[in-house]
């Protein structure tokens, strides 16, 4: 099989996949995604021994890109940096799409082996956002961070109670707006608000 059509597979099986998590929790079995996807179960099962390693490969997949995005050279104001932080984070949930990740982590409050899979993936995104705010901090687009951990989890939480405002008809512009908005309040500006070097 050429390896378009392997990643167009594994597309298939993750977008089958996903909103199954949503709706079953750790209950999803690969028939079920079979069932979703058209797809056969031996195909699934080929390429994903169990049911959550699609779950984990796309929190995977995701974490790449963003991690890629937080590593592109940023020249800009302090917004253009918070706006920045708020689109990795989307990457990180891009194979998910808001309302899937919403449901994944709404799930996760009744489920608790799907709450540790949702728990450990978060601390991956955790370190990302704390190496992108300490970048600020030694760029001087942001003063300090008092409270790292308190100001990560603070982002992270507000992150997704903004994406619950798109399941009330929000545009996804506006929700980016005024998360940076208020993500924003939280540092004081730094001395410049262009880095002189690429992050890194």
């Amino acid at each position: 099989m050429s390896p378009a059509n392997d990643k167009n597979l594994e597309a298939r099986m993750i977008s089958a996949a996903l909103p199954l998590f949503a709706e079953k929790g750790m209950k999803v079995t690969a028939e079920d995604i079979a069932n979703r996807s058209g797809l056969d179960t031996s195909l699934i099962k080929d390429r994903f021994e169990d049911p959550v390693d699609i779950l984990h490969h796309a929190y995977r997949l995701g974490q790449k890109d963003m991690e890629r995005l937080f590593r592109t050279p940023i020249d800009g104001t302090l917004e253009e940096y918070i706006g920045v932080l708020f689109d990795g984070m989307m990457l990180n949930i891009k194979h998910f799409g808001p309302q899937t990740y919403l449901g994944v982590v709404y799930r996760a409050t009744e489920d608790k082996v799907l709450l540790e899979v949702v728990k450990r993936q978060s601390v991956t995104l955790n370190f990302a956002v704390k190496a992108f705010l300490m970048d600020m901090v030694s760029n001087s687009i942001i003063e300090s961070v008092e409270g790292v951990e308190r100001v990560n989890q603070e982002l992270v939480a507000t992150f997704v109670e903004h994406l619950a405002k798109l399941l009330e008809g929000m545009e996804l512009s506006d929700v980016r707006k005024a998360w940076i908005k208020q993500a924003s309040i939280m540092f004081i500006p730094g001395a410049k608000t262009t880095p002189s070097s690429a992050l890194g």
